[in-house]
């Protein structure tokens, strides 16, 4: 049973026991069975919020304090200075690591402090002693400078601060066409220490937070470090990165109930769906493939090639692994978003070779039996989430060929009242079944 399901039945069960339906030795061989019950959110979530939001304000009032009248202080004044706030701030991580070492609202707080701390210590050195730098060299050394925050109070605010900081530094190094392939190997210092989060309970709130993170800076990493020799490749890796997230998120999490607890299957399916809408139009087959080769980059520099080949490769290649997985499992809904990377691979193949409106035409034709499935079974299952899912993928396939298509005002007016009736209609069907399912419950 779903953790949702276990927390009803438990406070199902005094009433039931004092109605005389169940005895005392049900009960108690019932809950012996399914369990104790988690709480559903902690109570102390709010606590840490607050107090991981205290400390960035603590933090940025002390910048604002040391930036009044910055100028007028002297060179040693100003490097103390500098420094004092990053020195209370360890001060005050090792106090927490000795006396509140059980606190994950201290742990937090202290480790958003001190990361910010870090920081302004930087800039403000740089600032008294005139060390010339660039934006990106600075979010990198922050970011490194900060990661053993995260292991040494084992808190995920500095986490997500560093997964910031290491996006943020490959985007800026994008867009000076730098290499910028070593945020990969920067992401990986993640890895030990969501594993131990995962160890201790996958379905958490600190290992759920970092998944939601990784995969919005994995999306925006994919992009910023390919793409420099091979023109389109980023058709084949989003959509092997999104089937790869949601097969992922199949497997290995498909006990977690609610949307919050499913980052990975639902990042990959929404973005999945997303590209899938993207790609059934002809643009962004248009001047992609071989025969667009970037030559000057290839010649000038060859280890411009290694990221396009690397991530272009694996990425779809894992998902496919995956993907054999579920035609064993007989996992319908896997089967259907996970074929997108061989699909994907056809279009760039046949796009190579001038044929972009059939790849065009490919996609056409995957959105519209995936959102047909997905409106179809939503609504035998009663899923009304998945329901609505569906219909709208179908409500945009609809539109945007109506619209690609030369149609009267009329016309378009008709079709976008059927498809708003129809959406209410399925709607208003789905809530009086589960109304109906309720009152027979």
């Amino acid at each position: 049973m779903m953790r949702k399901e276990v927390q009803w039945l438990y406070r199902e069960l005094p009433q039931l026991e004092a109605q005389g339906v169940l005895t005392s030795g049900t009960v108690a061989r019932l809950q012996a069975y399914y369990g104790p019950a988690e709480a559903a959110r902690p109570r102390w979530l709010a606590v840490v919020i607050f107090g991981v939001l205290g400390a960035l304000l603590i933090g940025a009032g002390i910048i604002l304090l040391l930036g009044h009248n910055w100028d007028l202080l002297t060179r040693p004044t100003r490097a103390v200075l500098s420094f004092l706030p990053l020195l209370l701030a360890q001060g005050l991580s090792g106090w927490v690591l000795i006396r509140r070492q059980q606190s994950l609202a201290w742990r937090e707080g202290a480790a958003a402090l001190q990361f910010l701390m870090i920081g302004a210590g930087i800039s403000l050195v740089a600032q008294t002693y005139n060390i010339s730098g660039d934006l990106p060299r600075f979010l990198l050394t922050w970011a490194i400078l900060g990661l053993p925050l995260a292991y040494l109070l084992d808190a995920v605010v500095p986490a997500l601060l560093y997964l910031w900081g290491i996006t943020e530094w490959a985007c800026h190094l994008r867009i000076t066409d730098d290499c910028n392939a070593g945020y990969w190997l920067l992401a990986l210092l993640l890895l030990p220490l969501l594993a131990r989060w995962l160890r201790a309970g996958r379905y958490q709130v600190r290992p759920t937070l970092l998944f939601w993170f990784l995969c919005v800076s994995l999306t925006v990493a994919a992009g910023t470090t390919i793409e420099r020799v091979l023109p389109g490749l980023w058709i084949i890796l989003y959509s092997g990165l999104f089937a790869l997230l949601f097969l992922a998120g199949e497997f290995w999490f498909r006990e977690a109930d609610g949307f919050w607890n499913r980052p990975l299957r639902h990042f990959g399916a929404g973005g999945g769906l997303v590209l899938t809408f993207l790609l059934t139009f002809e643009w962004p087959w248009k001047e992609i493939g071989w025969y667009c080769w970037h030559w000057e980059r290839f010649h000038g520099e060859w280890w411009r090639v290694m990221p396009d080949a690397v991530l272009g490769s694996m990425v779809p290649i894992a998902a496919i692994v995956l993907l054999v997985t579920t035609v064993r499992r007989r996992a319908s809904l896997g089967l259907l978003l996970g074929i997108a990377p061989i699909l994907a691979a056809l279009g760039f193949s046949l796009a190579t070779f001038e044929f972009s409106f059939v790849a065009a035409w490919i996609f056409d034709i995957y959105l519209l039996v995936t959102s047909i499935w997905l409106l179809v079974t939503g609504i035998r299952s009663g899923r009304q989430g998945q329901m609505n899912v569906g219909l709208l993928a179908l409500m945009a396939l609809l539109v945007a060929r109506f619209f690609d298509c030369d149609l009267s005002f009329l016309l378009r007016g008709l079709l976008f009242i059927a498809l708003g009736i129809a959406f209410l209609v399925a709607n208003l069907v789905m809530l009086r079944r589960k109304g109906a399912n309720h009152e027979q419950a």
